[in-house]
């Protein structure tokens, strides 16, 4: 069970701060939930699976040749 803890809390010796959200046994979430220290949460919904694909490899940028100095003819 997916609750969202209300108040400061113990869960299985682990303090667990307000405003948390933590998965327990329907038990502990019963108790919880009826104690008035948390609220059952909404399940969270797992984002679907993202395809991987081959990023294109980087193109080496070319160099350019030099220019030839020019030369100087006396």
């Amino acid at each position: 069970m997916r609750i969202e803890i209300l108040r400061q809390v113990m869960i299985s010796g682990e303090p667990v701060s307000a405003g948390s959200f933590v998965e327990v046994s329907e038990a502990d979430g019963n108790l919880l939930v009826g104690s008035g220290k948390a609220v059952v949460a909404p399940a969270v919904e797992k984002p679907a699976p993202v395809e991987v694909t081959e990023e294109p490899k980087p193109v080496k940028p070319v160099r350019k040749a030099a220019k030839p100095a020019p030369s100087i003819e006396d």
